[in-house]
């Protein structure tokens, strides 16, 4: 049996609240940054940590989001479905945060 196939049984036991919040952070900038190392960055996490919470992002939605290509990433299909929404999600995130927090008095 593939991996692909191996994938998507696991994903169909797996509820969406599985979904991991920091799973898709690190896939969100990763896509952006199209870098492993520039996500970690910005997230001030180790690259190794963002490589394992995409795995699990993968494993968790049943299919793959990022390949290689030589020495470059490059989202797949799935992921280029994907990164787009959470990009805008976080982004409306952010906005509503920064409407709340109370603002600097001068």
């Amino acid at each position: 049996m593939g991996r692909g196939n191996e994938m998507n049984e696991w994903a169909a036991k797996k509820p969406m609240s599985a979904v991991s919040l920091n799973a898709l952070r690190a896939f969100e900038a990763t896509a952006r940054h199209m870098s492993l190392k520039a996500a970690a960055f910005e997230l001030n996490v180790a690259p190794s940590t963002i490589s394992h919470r995409l795995r699990l992002l993968e494993m968790t939605l049943g299919c793959r989001l990022l390949r290689r290509m030589g020495g470059k990433l490059e989202l797949t299909e799935c992921g280029e479905r994907l990164a787009p929404a959470l990009t805008t999600g976080f982004v409306q995130i952010m906005d509503a945060v920064g409407k709340i927090r109370p603002q600097d008095k001068p």
